[in-house]
């Protein structure tokens, strides 16, 4: 398996961003053989992931997953990395990041779930593979300022 950023999406992205994105890319490929299915992921226009999945001899099905669908993993892991930051900053104390890592890691696991469960028909994945999938989905969506995003990297294993 290999995964791949849509082309398209790079037209209008900043440097540090695109760095971003390729480390999450390599993340997800490290453990990829590269064989078939190539997997190239979309942003849809209502904020959601596009998937589209091509075989060994080249047939491709697109599955795509709404906003609608990934809104509340999407809004909880913006909303641990934005407090995390801030506890980062010194607003909080050693524990409310513990806290948060915990957090991170419990919506990175549901964000996983979901994927995997949305794909199943098209991909075999492992839960640390969804995971993987997710951060790559997220951070082609946000809208985070480009230091957060450098941030959510920096804390716990998610």
């Amino acid at each position: 398996m290999k995964f791949r950023i849509d082309p398209d999406l790079y037209r209008e992205v900043t440097k540090d961003r695109e760095r971003e994105w390729q480390g999450a890319l390599l993340d997800l490929n490290f453990e990829c053989d590269g064989s078939p299915p190539h997997v190239t992921v979309h942003r849809r226009a209502d904020g959601g992931a596009g998937f589209s999945v091509e075989d060994a001899a080249g047939a491709s099905v697109l599955h795509e997953v709404s906003h609608a669908r990934l809104r509340s993993v999407l809004r909880d892991y913006r909303d641990v990395i934005v407090q995390m930051a801030r506890t980062a900053g010194g607003a909080f104390g050693m524990r409310d990041l513990d806290t948060l890592d915990y957090a991170k890691k419990l919506v990175h696991d549901e964000a996983g779930e979901l994927l995997k469960k949305e794909l199943r028909a098209h991909l075999a994945m492992d839960l640390g593979m969804a995971r993987r999938l997710f951060t790559l989905v997220f951070l082609l969506g946000t809208d985070l300022p480009e230091h957060l995003i450098k941030n959510h990297r920096r804390h716990g294993g998610a």
